[in-house]
């Protein structure tokens, strides 16, 4: 149970570092007039909040403990601050981030879960995961239309405030990551 613990606590201080890196990134890409990826940032922002409540509500049940995120994380927003770059490059750094959950953090965390029978762990890191992947693709496809100079048009951006999956235009089906109802989608301004 350690073990899970701490990838808990580990999952919770990356989702953590990367909901405030996209907050400043979309400040970022408002003060370059990329006002859609700006939206997309805030989006992806508030999604991970939704991975932070998962993985909060988990690690409290497995610990038997009220989790305070605040008292757990500590974020130093001037390093975070530093990390900022232009809107090309944050795009960069946001699915390098995205990728290395998907790809490696959470699969080994998952993994770990399975192994100790903590199934709220296991479902809270594979709604991230799934989430994350998403994410990433949402990420590249900013950053190809960024290089090609295509306008980003206006788009309606959905998240599911249960798992933290983004999609855009308006669904009409359950969520295609944790299968609840659309009517989980908020819809993102």
């Amino acid at each position: 149970m350690t073990t899970i613990i701490e990838n808990l606590t580990e999952a919770l201080n990356g989702e953590t570092i990367a909901r405030k890196k996209y907050e400043f990134f979309a400040e970022q890409a408002e003060k370059e007039n990329h006002l859609e990826i700006a939206r997309l940032f805030k989006a992806i922002s508030f999604a991970e909040s939704i991975h932070i409540k998962n993985h909060a509500q988990a690690l409290s049940k497995i610990s038997n403990t009220q989790v305070i995120i605040d008292k757990l994380i500590e974020i130093n927003e001037s390093d975070l601050k530093k990390q900022v770059k232009d809107t090309r490059n944050n795009l960069i750094q946001a699915i390098a981030g995205e990728t290395f959950e998907f790809k490696k953090m959470y699969k080994s965390f998952v993994k770990n879960a399975k192994k100790e029978d903590e199934y709220i762990a296991e479902y809270s890191f594979n709604l991230a995961r799934k989430a994350e992947i998403v994410h990433s693709k949402l990420f590249i496809n900013y950053l190809k239309k960024l290089d090609k100079k295509e306008i980003v048009k206006p788009i309606d951006i959905y998240v599911c405030i249960i798992c933290g999956n983004v999609a855009l235009e308006k669904t009409t089906e359950n969520c295609s990551n944790c299968d609840h109802d659309v009517k989980f989608f908020k819809k993102f301004d």
